[in-house]
């Protein structure tokens, strides 16, 4: 029925604070679907419901306790939560906040889950309790869920609530499910002398919200309502019409209590929300940003005992356990490029050596004037071997150093060897590069391609530049390679493994690739004077501008 205008105004402060109260509750409904459907995704519940076969009983418990421990959060997150339950179908176990583990209840199970096609917060009624569900099917087929996540709701929480708008002696309030008419909530004066049933058949529940009034049993009562679609409710307070018509100012008093009193619950609440959840949530996500952009100095300091202090101690001890093992991997592979390195200059080959003084007997006996030069020769060689310098060296002193090498194998074999050797570009005369990178090329040319040659031997180094890259091209012209050889030897170059063999030109390989990168390295292929062709690729980082210094 129509409201006298008279009382219209006076209802306008009620209808604020019911219309108030409801969205505030459809906000903290809300929230907490949020915290739940965040909770599906929780790894110790995906492990419990999918890998509990498989786990030990130490795995189970501990996964147990911790998905407690996080239901336990969200259950302090709000006063209008009584209780938060998982319910593992795998497991046939219910894990709660409040009990812990108990068997799980297969009734409650099915009855609590969301019907189809029911929209908004989905609040399930079950033997009396209120309760919010989501669950995670099993897969897109499947009817079964692996498990079901419920929140039951508070209702003293409601009672509490709703018995501040019973300003009144014979007013009440309550929240009515717009499903089926049910009573959700009921905040009722005891000494209010009409049934609740009577109040919902006479209101009119169409209308979003307003205030209507009615009379029950001879006596008048104005009704102020609002209507949530998300919650499926419509709150309500009822007032008994004498109180209505009381001086205005009376009634304006008790409206600004009650919004004082309703602003500073919401003005705490928030605060407490800030200060407990959000301020920390923060510092935690900000120091994480801070490790993904490289920044692995980065510590939280706090003195709480809370789940946010404990999150703190395990973010600080992460990062303390990353620096440590980035520092051991580190210095681990530093150790062991400079073993890598001592090994390889440690190998002198013997057959080269017998070989030499074989060739200083030989030119001591006929008088030979090449003696002089060659052992010269000899010794800056073994010099330059078995030095302990530095592990990196212009790449100028690496190519004398295979000049060298070349000279000796040249008066060893001068009548049936030629050895080409081109001239490095000048400006990469100070590049550094790991030491013997050069030399053991050119020797496995003289090894295992013109060695054996009686005549007509070619040894060819020279040097290709381009724009960020210097190639190092040793050819050869023997005929020993054959082309399976070749295959197995791209192969073997190309094998990055860590226990491949680290000898020869593999290990020069491995070495170029850690100085300059995956691109640089070695790779062979068939010479065009008819042997093996080897080029060494050195990729400039930042361009000609950018000389490397490899040992920094």
């Amino acid at each position: 029925m129509n409201i006298p205008k008279i009382k219209l105004n006076n209802s306008i402060s009620t209808t604020a604070q019911v219309s108030f109260y409801l969205e505030g509750l459809e906000n903290e409904i809300e929230r907490m679907k949020i915290l739940q459907y965040d909770c599906l995704n929780d790894e110790n519940l995906n492990k419990l419901a999918i890998r509990s076969k498989i786990m030990s009983i130490y795995e189970t418990t501990e996964s147990m306790r911790l998905l407690q421990q996080r239901l336990v959060t969200i259950k302090n997150s709000s006063v209008y939560i009584k209780n938060v339950s998982v319910h593992i179908l795998p497991i046939n176990k219910t894990i709660s906040s409040n009990s812990g583990l108990d068997d799980i209840n297969i009734e409650k199970f099915r009855e609590i889950r969301v019907p189809s096609g029911l929209k908004g917060a989905q609040i399930i009624s079950f033997k009396g309790g209120l309760y919010l569900s989501t669950l995670q099917n099993r897969d897109l087929l499947s009817s079964n869920p692996l498990y079901l996540i419920e929140i039951e709701l508070n209702q003293e929480a409601f009672k509490q609530a709703l018995s501040q708008f019973n300003t009144y002696n014979g007013s009440g309030s309550m929240l009515i499910s717009i499903i089926n008419n049910g009573i959700i909530s009921n905040q009722e004066n005891t000494r209010n002398d009409i049934s609740t049933e009577s109040i919902i058949k006479n209101l009119n529940t169409q209308n979003e919200n307003g205030t209507e009034y009615v009379n029950i049993n001879h006596k008048g009562y104005y009704i102020v309502h609002a209507k949530s679609t998300y919650l499926n409710m419509i709150l309500l307070k009822y007032i008994p019409q004498e109180y209505v018509m009381k001086p205005i100012e009376n009634f304006n008093i008790w409206v600004w209590v009650f919004t004082v009193a309703v602003v500073i619950i919401i003005l705490i609440y928030s605060f407490s929300t800030y200060k407990f959840m959000h301020k920390p949530l923060r510092q935690l996500v900000k120091s994480f940003r801070k490790v993904e952009n490289g920044d692995l100095q980065v510590s939280i300091n706090h003195d709480s005992n809370s789940e946010f202090g404990y999150l703190y101690k395990r973010f600080n001890d992460m990062v303390r356990n990353l620096n440590t093992l980035i520092d051991q991997v580190y210095n681990q592979k530093i150790l062991m490029q400079r073993a890598e390195l001592k090994h390889l200059q440690s190998q002198i080959n013997p057959h080269f050596l017998y070989n030499s003084f074989f060739m200083i007997n030989t030119m001591a006996t006929i008088g030979d004037e090449n003696l002089v030069p060659f052992t010269k020769y000899l010794g800056e060689y073994f010099r330059f071997v078995t030095r302990s310098s530095s592990d990196y060296i212009p790449l100028v002193d690496e190519i004398n150093h295979a000049k060298v090498y070349t000279k000796i194998q040249l008066m060893r074999f001068s009548k049936r060897l030629e050895v080409n050797f081109g001239e490095c570009p000048e400006r990469y005369y100070n590049l550094k590069v790991p030491r013997l990178i050069l030399q053991p090329i050119i020797e496995n040319a003289f090894e295992h391609g013109i060695e054996r040659k009686k005549n007509s031997g070619i040894v060819s180094i020279y040097f290709e530049e381009y724009e960020n890259q210097l190639n190092i091209v040793v050819e050869d012209n023997g005929n020993d390679m054959t082309d399976s050889g070749l295959s197995e030897l791209q192969k073997t170059l190309e094998n990055t493994a860590e226990e491949a063999e680290t000898t020869g030109i593999i290990n020069i390989n491995r070495r170029i690739k850690l100085v300059f990168g995956e691109e640089s390295g070695l790779s062979v292929s068939r010479s065009q004077l008819g042997g093996l062709r080897v080029i060494l690729k050195i990729i400039i980082s930042g361009g000609d501008n950018n000389v490397q210094i490899a040992d920094s």
